[in-house]
């Protein structure tokens, strides 16, 4: 009778561990789930197009990222700073150091036309750097200038890299990319003071997936 009784316990004492282990893992899912679900897990991508310009003794680099999430939380992700490197294939070339100028709005500038359409475009102030937040339904495009007053331009391929600082996360988000440089875009942003693009979808030009110029 003893030996049933005990046979019986150590059955109920097994269930029971075995439903209280149940409980405790459908607590922690539940509990991952929601963290999931508060965390905006943000993301970024690069566009199709960077533009650059010489300015004065400086060069500036125009992008636009689209910084976003897919998933709708409560929570919103603040952006404290966005960086760009750029440093020649070679290594021979000192690395620029480009700072977060200004953000910048392009536009159509319909009452001054000129022969060459690259001036009927142009950019105007838009605000200064600074933090950002995003949410789903809000992601972020800024068009973002970075300057740099120590390039010494050289031709050849540049790997590069956008870095994205945010405030929750210890790891940035980090998109590299490449750009090429010809002799002839050296020549021209040296002589010209207007601005060039540089794009990934040039015909031609595509199986490296660089920024380069058309012609």
């Amino acid at each position: 009778m003893v030996d049933l009784v005990k046979k019986e316990l150590r059955g109920v004492h097994s269930w029971v561990t075995t439903v209280a282990a149940l409980v405790a893992l459908g607590f922690s899912c539940y509990n991952f789930a929601h963290q999931l679900e508060d965390d905006p897990r943000p993301d970024a991508t690069l566009p199709v197009m960077l533009k650059m310009t010489r300015d004065g003794g400086g060069v500036s680099v125009f992008v636009q990222p689209t910084v976003f999430t897919r998933f709708n939380t409560p929570e919103a992700e603040l952006f404290t700073d966005v960086r760009l490197r750029l440093r020649h294939g070679t290594g021979a070339v000192p690395e620029p150091n480009f700072y977060w100028l200004r953000n910048v709005k392009w536009f159509v500038d319909h009452g001054n036309p000129t022969k060459d359409i690259r001036f009927d475009v142009t950019w105007e102030f838009e605000s200064d750097p600074g933090p950002f937040t995003i949410t789903q339904a809000l992601p972020r495009q800024p068009y973002i200038q970075f300057r740099t007053n120590d390039w010494k331009l050289a031709p050849g391929p540049y790997q590069g890299a956008l870095t994205f600082m945010r405030q929750s996360a210890a790891t940035p988000i980090e998109r590299p990319f490449c750009l090429v440089l010809s002799a002839t875009d050296v020549t021209d942003l040296s002589a010209d003071p207007g601005w060039y693009e540089f794009r990934t979808d040039v015909p031609g030009k595509k199986q490296g997936g660089c920024y380069s110029r058309y012609g």
